[in-house]
């Protein structure tokens, strides 16, 4: 029946899809700093750094700039430098549903403030994810801590998405207009199905494959 047909064959992109390997964002954690060197105050401004496309730059925090720990390691990046910036970088992932993680904290504290905006998306030319985070610090992302933002989204084939983060906020004036979004501990993980539900799929493409089979 070609109804059998449609469940083994969607059984197995399932199955496929639920074990894709999680990737790699390189140098998610800014722990890589190439040949640069901070300055006295813990910080600099590069055009890029290792992984990472600064457009049109990207600046390393360390804990003496604000005397904020990084979530993980020594590093940590902000993205409004003298202008708002974006970095990016192009990651290849195989088919199946994934989980973009990443620790984001206000820099300025003071509310309302606009200064301290976000944007992030994955993307494959058409937005797979593209989110704002817009009027922190708030309850949900409150100044000196670092709150972790998840979002997931599903491939139906592998491809080369661009990861991308960027500022938002103001760029100049008042409440630190060169200050704004902190970012770190970034990473990319294939989400997989759940034990019970990866062996149903499993046993109707067995299933399917044996009533073929026997038709034969």
């Amino acid at each position: 029946m070609n109804w059998l047909k449609t469940i083994a064959a969607a059984s197995t992109v399932a199955i496929i899809g639920s074990v894709a390997s999680a990737s790699t964002v390189i140098n998610g954690s800014f722990e890589d700093i190439g040949d640069g060197v901070l300055n006295g105050s813990g910080w600099q401004i590069f055009p890029d750094v290792p992984g990472w496309n600064g457009a049109p730059t990207i600046e390393i925090q360390s804990e003496p700039t604000l005397g904020f720990k990084a979530q993980e390691g020594d590093y940590y990046a902000e993205l409004d430098t003298n202008r708002n910036s974006r970095i990016f970088q192009n990651v290849v992932l195989d088919a199946g549903t994934y989980v973009l993680s990443f620790f984001y904290s206000p820099r300025v504290n003071q509310t309302p403030t606009d200064t301290n905006d976000l944007g992030y998306s994955v993307s494959t030319g058409d937005d797979l994810v593209s989110e704002i985070i817009a009027g922190a610090p708030n309850d949900d992302y409150p100044h000196g801590i670092w709150t972790e933002v998840k979002a997931y989204f599903t491939l139906e084939r592998s491809e080369t998405v661009e990861l991308s983060f960027e500022a938002l906020g103001a760029e100049s004036g008042d409440n630190c207009g060169s200050c704004g979004a902190l970012i770190d501990d970034i990473s990319l993980a294939a989400v997989p199905l759940p034990a019970g539900v990866l062996l149903m799929l499993s046993a109707l493409g067995a299933f399917g494959f044996a009533h073929r089979r026997t038709q034969a």
